[in-house]
């Protein structure tokens, strides 16, 4: 008897988990490809409200060999200083993004390589130049509906 009332209770379970997901993985892929395009833009426009939209109150970030937290606040500040005097001539896909989403749509991740070219003021009014290549994973929580930044690991590849 023990072992029938175990089978009930495993066949429903298990059909459970085999059911299709209610997740629409192209929308919420193109979704996040909306959010791409926004932080594109927000570095053309040197926006800080534009690109802290999907910012969490701690972002953690691997860079260096590092692990680092970093306040919402704390971004804002490192943000304000690199876009204080930018302008920015590429900000551009060099591949298209690889983007997964998963089962029940509450994480994704997004790898970009992207090709960047700005110039900034530096502290005697001349123009710096930089260009590098950005290639870097972005991790995603799905909060009240709306798509967040939880996670990034970044490279870095100078251009001359």
């Amino acid at each position: 008897m023990k072992w029938l009332t175990l089978l009930l209770c495993l066949v429903p379970s298990a059909a459970l988990a085999q059911a299709p997901s209610s997740v629409d993985p192209e929308k919420e892929k193109a979704e996040l490809l909306r959010i791409h395009k926004a932080d594109r833009e927000a570095h053309f426009k040197t926006d800080l409200d534009l690109l802290q939209e999907r910012s969490p109150a701690v972002l953690i970030s691997v860079r260096s060999g590092r692990i680092e937290r970093t306040s919402k606040a704390d971004e804002r500040k490192h943000f304000e200083e690199y876009f204080r005097g930018a302008k920015y001539y590429e900000w551009d896909d060099l591949e298209e993004p690889i983007i997964s989403v998963s089962r029940d749509g509450s994480m994704a991740w997004m790898i970009t390589r992207i090709r960047v070219r700005r110039v900034q003021k530096d502290a005697s009014g001349g123009q710096q130049e930089q260009k590098f290549v950005y290639a870097g994973i972005m991790t995603y929580e799905k909060k009240d509906g709306t798509w967040m930044r939880v996670a990034n690991v970044s490279t870095f590849e100078p251009q001359e």
